[in-house]
């Protein structure tokens, strides 16, 4: 190509090979400025793809960034709560709800509901549960959902309460999706995230999260999952809405940025059923025009996978239409023409100096990529201030940054910058400032907030220099670099605020706690300790730990020792208060690591004198109550040695004379004549009919002892089989009586066979009495529905002579009888002794009729039986 300028220059246009040269070279001029162009064209649509494209990762990071932080906040905040039950052996209601309050939960933990307490309460607990936390400030307070299962996670507290009325004595353990949170929590002893539920206090019933922190006794977790499951104290909940708490990140994607998450592992298992928040109709992008860019990000919240899908916007890719490329390609032709017109005039001169411009130029673009590498890779926005004009020429970077679009900001001055700078911090960038072109300091720096468009501030880094400087000695132009550095200011500031919150603990704890050095000297204790010793905080310190404790009281050094090998101690410990006395004192010694690695002590102290010497005086009563029930249980014994006495007496020395009276009354009636002796034969059958009924009577007296001295024995007997004996015995004593009976299959029941045998005899044994007198006599013996797992109704009904309900309640009683001898024969015993057997099998037995139209007679039996009541 030289040779051939060198001979365009040489001026050979003559000849007309001369000119078809120069044609030739004027055409391959052309067709290499326009491919040239054309590749130019190329580059030029390709970088503003990968500007695009850039554009649209960054936005990703950040919001993969702000959607990590705002869904751990929840964490910070439990955390700072399981610090309550650390400093404290007993947390109630009033001082959870205190924490709550310092707590700010609105302003501190956006999108959160509040912060709970769920404890784990055994099912047959529940009734003693509800009562304790009525006493601690909630009358209104029940277990809702109870449920079926053994052990039962009720929320005990959920404060803010107001709000969160309705999820206030929950029991999670219905709830399959919380449990499993609740369970990974307890097995890891880590800090998990739900999957997607549904909040009760929630109206709109929106897509949720439950954040659960596990708490274990004595503040520590315990080092295998058996003992995590043994010392578990509680489990602390955070309940979230999602919508809310990502509106905290919806405020920062300023409209760029579709945006879907799913409680999903992948990309691949993101479907409408797990999907919990959706800005910009990202799950409708499979059947709507595919966006410029998409992508998924997999972020662990709590243990659990969340998938987060993003694509550009309608708004985003507006920014990226640009009339640069095809005036480019126009240029390029125009300059591809007027390359070809002047190589046509100019020859070989002009082209050595356009190759050096292209040199030049080409430089000149590395030069400037390589600058945009740079500040592309440091993430920072540029500025460039013209110092004396006010002229403010900012890059795409820092209008992203701030929210702008930069195509749209318009010109800027320094004074707008000025007022978007926080009041506060203007003072100290102005120093800054000043300094700086004062020569005092070599670099401008700051750290200062700047108002992003949607109103929020942002705390950035702010960082120049002056690069020229007028001929009087004033700064003229200077550069520099915005950082934003929110992340960091907002980390410093829950630091700042945890440990705030840590101190407030420290300061307001009811217990005394101290903070000792290894070598025993303390370092900080509270007001509750110094009130407990009696001491200032300088006088602890004079005395150190050793001067606090009993000198003949070893205990404290074998609970050091322990805490050495397990990090934590519980015991009792002998304390010297200032003036001298002594007290019993329980201490909870744990470690922690200084800046330094030191193993140093937290004591947490508690003054248990009173408690002690309750528990003497209650040792002593029991033992007084020892006493007294021993010489109560002799009183009954030989109360019952008297007794029984008593029925051997009516068993044998009563029932002798009878059978004496019986057999002389038999033999004389033999001696009557019966012509002479009728008056004298009914006096005789009086007098036997007396003698039988006195031995009834004292059959049934026997009976009703031996109930009450018989010890019970379970088994499961055939109430069914049983009816069908004692019928067969009515049966066979009046042959030939009809009655027609109805037995319902299944009658089964637990208990002793003996007694409930004599329990169907005399139940079936009255209803057959009473019925002699029916035209159309009927039995029904049966089972009601059942009543409960635990209990069974049984009943026998006639249609015989009833009774009247006003008398019921001495059906039961001993020798009480409804009706009169000359009616139905009987002793009034059998009912008293039924009545007792099914008391003693810790049933109930109660009666219905009415005169005339039968009587039915109930009673009930455990399906086990327990303790036996007598």
């Amino acid at each position: 190509m030289k040779a051939l300028f060198h001979y365009l220059s040489a001026g050979q246009s003559s000849s007309d090979g001369n000119v078809r040269t120069m044609r030739l070279a004027t055409a391959l001029v052309l067709v290499a400025g326009l491919g040239a162009t054309a590749a130019a064209l190329r580059w030029q649509q390709q970088d503003l793809q990968a500007r695009a494209k850039n554009r649209f990762d960054q936005q990703v990071d950040r919001i993969e960034a702000d959607v990590k932080h705002h869904l751990n906040l929840p964490f910070t905040g439990l955390k700072g709560a399981a610090g309550v039950y650390a400093a404290s052996l007993s947390v109630e209601r009033a001082e959870f709800r205190a924490f709550v309050e310092s707590s700010n939960v609105g302003l501190e933990y956006p999108g959160i509901r509040g912060f709970g307490f769920v404890e784990r309460v055994k099912s047959g607990a529940v009734k003693a549960f509800v009562a304790a936390q009525r006493r601690d400030g909630s009358p209104g307070f029940t277990v809702k959902n109870r449920g079926t299962a053994p052990d039962l996670y009720i929320i005990k507290f959920l404060e803010p309460a107001a709000p969160n009325q309705a999820a206030l004595g929950l029991n999670l353990a219905e709830d399959p999706v919380r449990m499993q949170a609740i369970k990974r929590a307890i097995t890891t002893g880590e800090a998990t995230l739900s999957g997607r539920i549904q909040l009760v206090q929630d109206d709109s019933q929106r897509p949720a999260f439950a954040f659960f922190l596990p708490i274990y006794r004595q503040g520590l977790q315990p080092a295998t999952v058996q003992k995590r499951e043994a010392e578990l104290l509680g489990i602390l909940l955070a309940p979230v809405v999602v919508e809310e708490i990502m509106a905290q990140v919806v405020a920062g994607m300023s409209g760029q940025t579709r945006l879907a998450v799913h409680d999903s592992l992948d990309d691949s298992g993101a479907t409408p059923d797990n999907l919990l928040f959706e800005l910009g109709g990202l799950s409708r992008l499979a059947r709507d025009a595919t966006p410029m860019f998409e992508t998924a990000r997999v972020v662990l919240v709590g243990g659990r996978p969340l998938t987060l899908r993003m694509g550009t916007t309608a708004a985003f890719e507006a920014q990226q239409g640009s009339l640069a490329p095809w005036l480019m390609g126009l240029s390029g032709s125009v300059l591809s023409g007027l390359l070809a017109l002047t190589i046509w005039l100019l020859g070989s001169g002009r082209a050595r100096a356009l190759a050096l411009a292209r040199r030049m130029t080409a430089d000149l673009a590395r030069e400037r990529q390589r600058l945009h590498n740079i500040v592309e890779g440091t993430h920072v926005g540029t500025w460039e201030w013209h110092v004396q004009t006010g002229a403010l020429q900012l890059d795409e970077r820092w209008a992203a940054m701030m929210g702008y679009d930069l195509a749209r900001l318009g010109p800027q001055q320094i004074s707008d910058w000025r007022d978007r700078i926080h009041p506060d911090d203007a003072p100290a960038m102005n120093a800054a400032l000043k300094r700086h072109f004062r020569g005092k300091s070599q670099y401008f720096e700051c750290e200062h907030r700047i108002r992003h468009r949607d109103g929020r501030w942002v705390w950035v880094l702010d960082r120049g220099k002056v690069s020229t400087w007028t001929l009087a000695g004033k700064p003229d132009l200077m550069s520099g670099t915005h950082m934003d550095i929110s992340d960091r200011q907002a980390a410093q500031l829950a630091l700042r605020t945890s440990e705030e919150n840590f101190r407030q603990l420290f300061e307001s704890s009811l217990h005394g706690i101290l903070q000792a050095m290894p070598n025993g000297s303390i370092q900080y204790a509270n007001p509750a300790a110094c009130q407990l010793f009696g001491l200032t905080q300088e006088e602890i310190r004079q005395r150190g730990r050793a001067g606090l404790v009993d000198p003949h009281d070893s205990r404290l050094h074998i609970l050091v020792a322990q805490a050495m090998l397990s990090g934590h101690a519980r015991g009792e410990v002998t304390m010297h208060r200032g003036n001298g006395s002594r007290f019993e004192c329980e201490l909870s010694l744990t470690n922690y690591l200084t800046p330094g690695g030191e193993a140093c002590n937290n004591l947490f102290l508690r003054d248990v004198t009173k408690r002690k010497r309750a528990e003497a005086e209650i040792s002593a009563l029991n033992a007084q109550l020892e006493d007294k029930v021993r010489k109560r249980t002799a009183e009954l014994e030989s109360a019952n040695k008297e007794l029984e006495a008593f029925s051997y007496s009516v068993a044998h020395d009563l029932r002798a004379p009878l059978r004496s009276i019986d057999g002389f009354s038999h033999l004389l009636e033999k001696t009557i004549a019966i012509e002479t002796a009728e008056r004298s034969r009914h006096y005789m059958n009086r007098i036997r009919a007396g003698v039988r009924q006195m031995g009834e009577l004292t059959d049934g007296l026997l009976s009703l002892a031996h109930v009450s001295r018989t010890s019970l024995k379970n088994e499961s007997i055939d109430l069914g089989a049983v009816s069908q004996d004692a019928l067969q015995a009515c049966r066979e004593r009046e042959a030939r009586r009809l009655v027609t009976v109805h037995v319902q299959a299944g009658l089964v029941a637990m208990g002793d066979r003996a007694l409930l045998r004599q329990v169907m005899e005399n139940l079936i044994g009255n209803a057959w009495k009473f019925t002699a007198h029916a035209a159309d006599a009927q039995i029904w013996i049966g089972q009601l529905a059942q009543d409960g797992p635990e209990i069974t109704t049984f009943f026998v009904r006639d249609n015989g002579a009833g009774f009247d309900m006003a008398y019921v309640e001495k059906l039961f009683g001993t020798f009480q009888r409804l009706h009169s001898p000359g009616e139905f024969s009987g002793t009034g015993i059998g009912l008293a002794t039924t009545h007792r057997i099914v008391a003693r099998h810790g049933g109930r037995i109660w009666a219905q009729g009415a005169v005339g139209e039968g009587a039915t007679f109930f009673f009930t039996l455990p399906a086990a039986l327990a303790a036996d009541p007598a």
